[in-house]
């Protein structure tokens, strides 16, 4: 169980840092959020809304951009003023406890008695109502049951003041009520009636007083570390940055200085073509340094996130309770995770990194093509996004880590959620802990679907030109996938978080057809109704061999190791990426689609059965996992994590399961 109280590691030495305002960057006052937990002064965002508030494309509601995210605000009715927008906005409870300073001028008197026009000296302070009181109304909260329960410290002692905060949290849906719950099996914050409309059926849901006995401080006093690691690689990104633009500059002018040199050597003849040739420079160099700058832009938004962030973590580490540091550590970890996949979908880092002139003689130039030869740019993709994604990245291979620790051949499959489907997808991935996307080959479209509720609905229809089959993910994020068409492999990247959106990132055109595909840590493996192929990581084929399916073509990589499997003659067959035969099962009838699990045991369907047919790797052993709501198992895919496992039913339906 975890201490209440702990004392503050000398890592956190500026943990008293104030939080301040991002657009005023002073300390914050009257602090307010906005939907993206990010605070402001509420003067602040009044005048932020004032100056940028637009209509949206229906042209009902006004909106905003988040100074520092830019995720899109939406004003909460339609006539809605500036003032009251900010007024309306929650405040920040939590800052305005955590920086209680009884020495203020507003707490040396009761503010009960004020509102009465009696000037009273304060001796205590009221947590809950979060004001000075006298002895009086210290009676009055003693005698009045509904304040009974409030917890009054004396004003003068800063250490009672400033311990052990704890702030009833808000739940944004329903109105009035708290957030008292956590749903593990969803990863949400729940209140009341949260959990009673969405998670009632939901078999791991613990009240937040119950967690808090558990908290692990130490492993969250590591989070804040690392989020002062991740502040300063973006702050080193930026100086890198910095540099570059900096080197641009001066080889601009070196560039230019020699130029200009030979220009006046034909002045006579070149004029004109010098001036067209300098205007096309001026602009190639002004769009080269402006997308490092706008870069950078988006990176200083990063960081006052991440010092937010810290900051916040800290502060609660030092004076919230145990209850608030869970929730805190939780919203803060959502709004970096937010804030990256946003930076992940930005199509800016493709950065300048010097220029050239390949041909210095202007007169053969300007005789011959009547102007200058260009400049040649030479670009590099910048590893800002990866760098960050490194520093902050603790989701899947930490995840995965833990759920290896467990003896896969006695796991238990609990079912989560159920997805109807307009007709057969044999094909199916994770991109998100509640979405799900598979491909449909008569309707030519990629489907998502949120399995967030016990019955999957489907929220978004992306059209393809061509039949979509197999999906892979292209390396740890969940949000990046391969797509293959049969004679081209698309490479996209969704927002799976709120609004659903597609980028494609590139196309692959493949040598051989490809229907089913997998991708492991160090090569892909694919197959159509004739071949199988073991490839490079960009789908280039490197074996080939004869494979005849008995229906779909099913295939499957180790998460974990250089190994792939597929069916054949009722047999599971297991290879290395030389296409060396490894381990072959015993000879079972309707066998279909396969996954490996965290061991490289596989899990394999068992078609016109209700059940999952488990192989311990290397061995004979096997077991039979029963599978409730299933009536003939068809093909599985375990998430990355390897906390949760899609399955399909041949009824046109998909099941999603719990692994525990």
């Amino acid at each position: 169980m975890a201490e209440s109280k702990k004392e503050t590691p000398v890592d956190y030495q500026d943990s008293n840092e104030n939080c301040h305002c991002p657009i005023c960057l002073e300390k914050v006052r009257n602090p307010k959020n906005l939907p993206c937990y990010h605070t402001f002064c509420e003067s602040c965002i009044q005048t932020y809304i004032s100056s940028t508030a637009t209509r949206t494309d229906n042209e009902t509601l006004k909106s905003i951009e988040c100074p520092v995210c830019r995720r899109c605000i939406e004003a909460p009715r339609n006539d809605i003023s500036s003032e009251d927008w900010a007024s309306e906005l929650p405040q920040n409870k939590l800052l305005l406890s955590i920086s209680v300073d009884p020495g203020q001028d507003e707490n040396k008197f009761c503010l009960f008695c004020k509102r009465s026009e009696k000037v009273v000296p304060a001796k205590h302070w009221c947590k809950a109502c979060m004001e000075a009181i006298c002895e009086d109304c210290k009676s009055l909260h003693r005698n009045v049951p509904i304040l009974q329960n409030h917890q009054i410290v004396n004003l003068s002692n800063i250490m009672e003041v400033n311990s052990e905060i704890e702030i009833e949290e808000s739940c944004l849906l329903h109105k009035g009520k708290v957030l008292d719950l956590f749903c593990h099996d969803h990863q949400k914050l729940c209140c009341s009636v949260c959990h009673l409309k969405q998670h009632k059926w939901c078999k791991n849901v613990n009240t937040l007083e119950d967690i808090a006995l558990d908290i692990n401080r130490d492993k969250i006093q590591n989070t804040a570390l690392k989020y002062v690691d991740l502040e300063k690689t973006v702050n080193d990104i930026l100086s890198e940055n910095l540099n570059k633009v900096s080197k641009l500059h001066t080889r601009k002018q070196e560039i230019c200085l020699v130029t200009e040199e030979k220009v006046q050597e034909i002045k006579s003849l070149v004029d004109n073509a010098h001036a067209l040739w300098l205007k096309r420079f001026e602009q190639n160099h002004a769009d080269s340094v402006g997308n490092i700058e706008l870069a950078s832009e988006e990176l200083r938004r990063f960081s006052t996130t991440v010092h937010e962030a810290r900051t916040m973590l800290q502060s609660v580490l030092k004076s919230g309770s145990s209850k608030q540091l869970f929730v805190t550590n939780y919203k803060l970890q959502n709004q970096i995770s937010n804030h990256i996949t946003r930076l992940k979908s930005l199509d800016i880092w493709n950065f300048s990194e010097d220029y050239k002139q390949n041909n210095w003689d202007f007169l053969i130039q300007i005789s011959n093509a009547k102007e200058f030869e260009d400049v040649v740019l030479s670009k590099l993709r910048s590893t800002a996004v990866e760098r960050i994604l490194l520093s902050a990245q603790d989701n899947i291979l930490q995840r995965r880590k833990t759920m290896s620790q467990k003896d896969w051949m006695k796991v238990n499959l609990r079912k989560l959620s159920q997805i109807e489907l307009p007709e057969y997808a044999y094909y199916g991935l994770f991109v998100h802990d509640t979405r799900v996307i598979f491909s449909f080959t008569n309707q030519h479209s990629l489907k998502i679907y949120d399995i967030s509720e016990a019955t999957g609905e489907c929220i978004h229809t992306e059209k393809c030109q061509d039949k979509p089959y197999g999906l892979c993910h292209s390396g740890l994020s969940l949000n990046e996938i391969y797509v293959s068409f049969e004679n081209f492999i698309t490479h996209y990247r969704i927002d799976a978080a709120e609004k659903i959106a597609f980028t494609k990132l590139r196309t692959i055109q493949l040598k051989e057809p490809m229907l089913a595909i997998s991708r492991g840590p160090t090569a892909a493996f694919a197959a159509n109704r004739s071949k199988r192929m073991i490839c490079s990581l960009d789908f280039c084929v490197i074996h080939i061999s004869a494979y005849k399916p008995e229906a779909v073509p099913f295939v499957s990589s180790s998460l974990v190791s250089d190994l792939h499997s597929f069916i054949r003659d009722d047999m599971v067959i297991v290879v290395d990426g030389n296409n060396k035969e490894i381990f072959r099962s015993t000879r079972h009838e309707n066998l279909r689609g396969l996954a490996f699990d965290l061991e490289d045991n596989i899990l394999v369907c068992k078609h016109k059965t209700t059940k999952l047919k488990q192989f311990k790797y290397g061995e004979s052993e096997s077991r039979e996992i029963g599978l409730e709501g299933m009536s003939e198992t068809y093909n599985v895919i375990l998430h990355p994590a390897g906390e949760k496992i899609l399955v399909l039913d041949f009824s046109k339906k998909w099941c999603i399961y719990q692994i525990s």
